[in-house]
């Protein structure tokens, strides 16, 4: 049985694989356009992300570990199914391309982390109103009527809104020490 220490890890390596699917499937779309498998190799990857958690080093970059396993899954799935097919795969092109997509999503995980905190910021009404418009897909003129302002005024105040953010954002990846 594990130790309750193991357990904790655990359930933060759980948590850490949880909040990257979209990350890792993107990496593994990214190597095979139009395939139907990557589900598949989503899952398979996340079984072998589980069965090495011992080889994670807690504190280290998560993204890259599970991004490697990932890419070496799609490179296996490619070397299985090569047998079956006579298509031809460049290893070394789907490596950069992966490696790239993995760089692009640890990039937009930043900013959505960056976003997470400068709506933070902002007052409750503003963070409602964004929450309405971009969350629950409100139209302007529901919400307009709603808070008794004209839809003009509320698109003013939106306009205002993301130019805050995007402000915000900027500042905070640029004072982010880079990796």
């Amino acid at each position: 049985m594990d130790k309750p220490s193991n357990d904790a890890a655990d359930e933060e390596l759980v948590a850490l694989i949880a909040a990257r699917q979209t990350t890792l499937r993107a990496i593994i779309r990214s190597m095979l356009p139009g395939c139907a498998d990557c589900e598949d190799i989503l899952q398979e990857t996340n079984m072998i992300l589980w069965r090495k958690r011992e080889s994670f080093q807690p504190g280290t970059n998560f993204n890259a570990w599970a991004g490697t396993i990932a890419r070496l899954q799609v490179l296996a799935w490619l070397k299985k199914n090569q047998r079956r097919k006579s298509v031809g795969f460049d290893g070394d092109l789907l490596e950069r391309i992966a490696s790239a997509a993995s760089e692009c999503f640890d990039n937009l995980n930043e900013r959505r982390d960056a976003l997470n905190v400068c709506l933070h910021e902002l007052s409750d009404g503003n963070r409602e109103l964004i929450e309405h418009r971009y969350v629950h897909k409100t139209p302007l003129a529901d919400y307009a009527r709603k808070c008794g302002k004209t839809e003009a005024a509320v698109a003013k105040i939106l306009e205002r809104l993301r130019s805050r953010l995007r402000d915000c954002i900027g500042r905070r990846l640029s004072t982010e020490p880079q990796s």
